[in-house]
């Protein structure tokens, strides 16, 4: 083709084929191409159209774009600006920043005022700004030459509350009911200007979009109410309607109403719904919740119409709630659907409650009521209103009370006095079934809390009813207590009163915590069912007296009965219930309640909490019988949620002949009469009782638990006899006898520390021969350990005026096992060691020390000579080596070795061997072999063996020589023999030689003076006869130089008496030559002991001082003749 490059080339109508007679279309598959066909007229017409069209469209959009590129604003602002200004209103003037026309979304023109200031006219301030104001101009009227704007839209507002223009606050001083119509027609005139002006400036269509409105909501709160748009619309026949949704408070509302006029008149009716009541009037905490107030929110229908006929004119508001919370002081309650509705009554000028409901919880009360002016009543001149409210067949339902719902009616007529910012209800009274109630109310504001003085009474009311009409949130801790402890009975002398000041502080969370003297309430109550604390079983039929004072609350107890789960029953004989401070975190309560009844009921009663003063302890209330009444007072707290202390308690229970059913430390206690103090540590009883049947004083120290630290102390104290000694300490018999007192502490582990006053007892220490006599002081200690059927007494101690004896001893059963006593001084002088034990014979004692006082072993010796012993004496073996053993007389015999038995009955065995002060030895044996125990003493002092044993003081010197044989009958008998001793100062010779007789003495007769401070005896004889604890003496005589005597009789028998006669002669080696004359010697001699001359005498009376008496015949009588004139 680049050969024709450039050339022309025409086809001619012959050169022009058809495509599908082209060699292409003649293939298998052809592609088929077809052309258009001639286009017809319509076709061009409507090119033609279309072609029009789109160049219009491209005129308009030059137009369009000519507006938005803003070519055409500067023209236009100045008539934009004018058009504002005639929108907003004659008192207002507006200042734009920047102005924009645009097309609208409606297909008008919009002039767009940015960032747009509304001042006010007259002073020349700032009354709100906007971010955008939209004024959308009519364009045909544009088209005219003139700016015609129809509707308006406000986006991004903010108004100042401060620069607003407002009015002075509303005076409800000179506010009056029945001027409510007169103010309503002003109303109406004020919304038909506003209507006429948004006709007046050609508006039918005003919308404002996200205006935020700065509030004060209650308590001071900064608020925002929120519109989210809010539109103004104007109908072609006059109707305007508003519509918007707003925001306040973290809530969502709407609003709709309507206004309109007719030829009747003017009406409105409209809706606000979502009003959060919350934001208004609540009291708040520090930390921003709710303390007193509304959260809900709630529905505002008005009804409101205005003209010139008679029954045209309407005014009602309603206010509904689907429900919420109502916070009274710091405690909530569920607000139920509710409905005030406010009537305006033209006849009346009144202001009508028509039938409302207010329903909390389960609680309904519903009421109606009415306000007028105060002045119009006949018995008023005050300006105010009068204020009558009345609620029938309410129910009252507290969620938190078990009662069932009360009925009643109620009725409240007072005055509100705005001049003194005074409410008084001077009658408030309520009446139901079960009681009614009446009092008064006034209310002074002023402040930031107003001052209330509050005062409702009561004759007779049931308790379900006060519980049920009790405000929850008057005195709610108190309220709290009642519902929950009280159930039943009857509430006489009622009294509530509440005196709070102006001003009123609340506490930082909240709280109105009225003090003493700001809030009283007072009633009796009898026959109701109470409980007490924790899980004490309640008391019913009680009665009492409730008070509660600010926060305290006291509540006397006069009467009632516990029943417990078992059927024992307490009775309350008075008593306390405190809390010292209902306000107080955590809540705290006294208890101090008086009990009687069974001691086992009241031992029940103390199981149970807060008290459970058995659980620590072996005793149950089976284990207690008998009477007893009791004081019991606690502190402990009654919410356990808020972490309380330990209850605290403390139980003195008056005992009344209470039997212990198991024993004690072993011991049977019964008739128990004292005082038993229990607290959580420890429990002390203080009593008189019968101690396995003996009456003693116990004093016991129970420690109950842990921390107390301490251990069981049981004290036994009293005065006892043998035969309660004998129950109580067994064993003790051969011992002691006679009253003793004692105290006995018992260990945890059951041993007893004894400690016994022995004063009035006699102590006996039967294998040494020593007692201490009744009347002398003595004491002793020891600790009794009872185990395994023997009774260990260590530590013992016993002790008094000159004596003590320390060590252990061991009974087996009721005899003495063993002991052993390291220190043993039953006298000053003794200072020995003992050890006592016992064998299947018998004792056998060992004693070995310093010095042993024999004095008592021989003053048992000279009780009973014939060595034998009761029919209760066991038999005993004793060892002693002693260095000095000391008797009567300041006598001592030394170096003494000792070994001596007896079989019960008799002393079997003597073996003693000593040496006396003069160097002199001593023995006395006592064997028989197979024969009768034969008794021999031999000594070559027998003076200081006489004033040792203290059986004769004036002997001095002597050999001494005695063989007594056992007899069958249990005697003794045998001679005694004495040889060279001397009698010094033994008044009794003095007495025989000095009594004259007949006119002359024993001295007169052998014509001189008889010296008897001191007489030698070659020789005394005399044969001794011991049987059943009397000394006799046969054939008795004594041979001296100077006297001689011969005698016979008992020496001491069982009476501790002397009988004794003889012959006393003076001049005895001379004298009694005459009896040895042959033949005549008989005579003159009397005898071959007897001589010539000779007095007779008779020694009788008791052993210490015998009586003397002489014949005085006897003197003149020689030998044989003097047998005539013998005793």
């Amino acid at each position: 083709m680049s050969e024709i490059r450039g050339e022309k080339v025409k086809f001619g109508r012959g050169d022009i084929v058809c495509l599908h007679q082209l060699p292409s279309a003649r293939a298998h598959e052809p592609l088929v191409l077809h052309c258009t066909e001639r286009p017809s007229h319509l076709s061009v017409l409507l090119r033609f159209l279309v072609g029009l069209s789109a160049f219009f469209a491209l005129v308009l959009v030059l137009v369009v774009a000519t507006v938005e590129s803003g070519l055409v604003d500067a023209p236009l602002n100045g008539r934009a600006l004018t058009a504002l200004n005639r929108a907003v209103g004659p008192n207002y003037t507006a200042s734009v920043e920047k102005t924009v026309l645009r097309f609208s979304s409606f297909g008008g023109l919009a002039l767009k005022a940015e960032h747009v200031k509304l001042v006010e006219k007259a002073g020349g301030q700032s009354v709100a700004n906007a971010a955008a104001v939209s004024i959308v101009l009519d364009p045909l009227a544009l088209l005219a030459g003139r700016v015609a704007p129809t509707r308006l839209d406000i986006d991004g507002a903010m108004f100042n509350p401060a620069l607003m223009p407002s009015g002075p606050p509303v005076d409800f001083e000179k506010f009056r009911l029945d001027a409510v119509p007169a103010y309503q027609e002003l109303a109406f005139e004020r919304l038909g200007e506003i209507e006429g002006m948004i006709a007046d400036n050609g508006l039918s269509h005003v919308r404002i979009n996200n205006l935020a409105l700065p509030l004060v909501g209650g308590g001071g709160r900064l608020l925002t109410l929120v519109v989210e748009h809010l539109t103004f619309a104007r109908s072609a026949a006059g109707e305007m309607a508003i519509d918007g949704r707003y925001g306040l408070d973290g809530k969502d509302g709407s609003l709709h109403l309507v206004t309109q006029s007719n030829a009747d008149g003017r009406v409105i009716d409209g809706r606000i719904s979502g009003v959060p009541l919350g934001a208004f009037a609540p009291r708040r905490t520090a930390t921003g919740g709710v303390a007193s107030g509304l959260d809900a929110q709630a529905d505002l229908t008005l009804s409101a119409s205005h003209g010139p006929a008679a029954g045209s004119r309407q005014l009602e508001l309603a206010v509904t709630s689907e429900g919420g919370t109502l916070y009274l002081d710091g405690i909530g309650a569920a607000l139920k659907p509710s409905r005030l509705v406010l009537n305006y009554d033209y006849e009346r000028r009144s202001l009508e409650v028509l039938p409302s409901m207010i329903q909390v919880g389960a609680s309904k009360f519903p009421f109606t009521g009415g306000l007028i002016d105060l002045d119009r009543l006949s018995d008023q001149t005050e300006k105010g209103f009068a204020v009558d409210l009345v609620v029938r067949n309410a129910v009252s339902a507290p969620e938190d009370t078990a009662e069932a719902p009360v009925r009643f009616d109620a009725k409240a007529a007072g005055r509100l006095i705005p001049a003194k910012k005074q409410v008084l209800f001077d009658e408030l009274g309520v009446s139901s079934p079960q009681g009614s109630l009446a009092g008064s109310l006034g209310l002074s504001f002023g402040g930031k809390s107003p001052e209330v003085n509050f005062a409702m009474v009561s004759d007779r009311v049931q308790a379900a009813a006060v519980k049920q009409l009790w405000p929850f949130w008057i005195a709610k801790k108190a309220r709290q207590w009642v519902t929950r402890n009280i159930f039943g009975g009857t509430v006489t002398n009622g009294r509530i009163e509440v005196s709070m000041a102006a001003d009123r502080e609340p506490e930082p969370d909240g709280r109105l915590e009225l003090g003493e003297g700001e809030l009283r309430i007072a009633f009796d109550i009898a026959d109701t069912r109470l409980n007490i604390a924790g899980t004490i079983p309640p008391l019913r039929d009680a009665s009492g007296h409730f008070e509660l004072n600010g926060g305290r609350v006291d509540i006397g107890i006069t009467s009632g009965t516990s029943y417990m789960p078992s059927g024992r029953t307490v009775t309350v004989k008075g008593g306390k219930f405190l809390m010292p401070d209902v306000h107080a975190r955590p809540l705290m309560a006294d208890l101090d309640i008086d009990l009687a009844g069974p001691a086992d009921a009241l031992a029940e009663l103390v199981t149970y909490e807060p008290i459970d003063a058995l659980k620590k302890t072996p005793f149950t209330p089976h284990d207690l019988s008998g009477a007893a009444e009791a004081k019991v007072k606690a502190r402990f707290g009654l919410v356990r949620d808020q972490n309380p202390p330990a209850p605290e308690w403390a139980a003195e229970i008056k005992l009344l002949g209470v039997d212990l059913k198991k024993p004690l430390a072993g011991r049977n206690i019964a008739a128990v009469e004292g005082t038993l103090s229990v607290n959580p540590t420890r429990a002390d009883l203080k009593a008189k009782a019968r101690i396995d049947q003996v009456p003693l004083e116990v004093t016991l120290v129970e420690p109950l638990g842990a921390s107390a630290g301490r251990k069981r102390e049981l004290t036994i104290g009293g005065t006892i006899g043998d035969a309660d000694r004998a129950r109580l300490f067994p064993g003790l018999k051969d011992l002691l006898s006679g009253p003793v007192t004692i105290s006995v502490a018992t260990d945890p582990d059951g041993r007893q520390k004894i400690e016994a006053d022995l004063r009035r007892a006699v102590v006996s220490l039967p294998w040494i021969g020593w007692t201490k006599g009744a009347g002398i002081a003595a004491t002793s200690t020891f600790t009794l350990d009872q185990q395994d059927g023997k009774t260990r007494l260590s530590g013992f101690h016993f002790s008094g005026d000159g004596f003590a004896v320390a060590g252990d001893v061991v009974l087996s059963g009721a005899s003495l096992q063993s002991a052993r006593f390291d220190t043993v001084r039953l006298s000053a002088q003794d200072e020995y060691a003992l050890v006592v034990e016992r064998g299947k014979s018998g004792y056998v004692v060992q004693a070995k020390g310093r010095s042993v006082d024999a004095r008592p072993v021989l003053a048992r010796l000279k009780a009973n000579p014939s060595g034998s012993a009761s029919q209760d004496d066991v038999p005993i073996s004793v060892r002693a080596e002693l260095d000095q053993v000391t008797g009567f007389n300041g006598e001592a015999l030394g170096n003494v070795r000792l070994t001596y038995a007896t079989n019960g009955k008799r002393i079997t065995t003597l073996d003693l061997r000593g040496v006396t002060a003069s160097g002199q030895a001593i023995v006395a044996t006592m064997g028989g072999g197979n024969g009768p125990n034969t008794l021999e003493l031999t000594s070559g002092d027998a003076g200081a063996l006489a004033r040792l044993a203290n059986l004769y003081r004036h002997m001095e010197g002597g050999l001494l020589n005695m063989r007594l044989k056992a007899g069958a009958d249990g005697s003794w008998r045998g001679p005694l023999d004495i040889r060279k001793f001397r009698l010094i100062g033994e008044d009794k010779l003095r007495s025989m030689v000095s009594t004259p007789a007949g006119g002359r003495s024993l001295n007169e007769a052998v014509r001189k003076e008889i010296d008897t401070s001191s007489m030698h005896f070659s020789r005394g004889f005399a044969f001794i006869v011991a049987n059943q604890g009397t000394l006799r003496v046969e054939n008795g005589v004594v041979r001296g130089e100077a006297v001689g005597a011969t005698f016979q009789g008992a020496v001491r028998d069982a009476s501790d008496r002397m009988e004794l006669t003889g012959t006393f002669m003076p001049a005895y080696g001379l004298n009694r030559l005459f009896a040895e004359l042959p033949l005549i010697g008989f005579i003159l001699g009397n005898g071959s002991d007897r001589g010539l001359i000779g007095i007779t005498f008779k020694l009788s009376g008791p052993f210490d001082r015998p009586g003397l008496v002489v014949n005085p015949l006897s003197i003149i009588a020689p030998g044989v003749f003097r047998n005539i004139f013998e005793f």
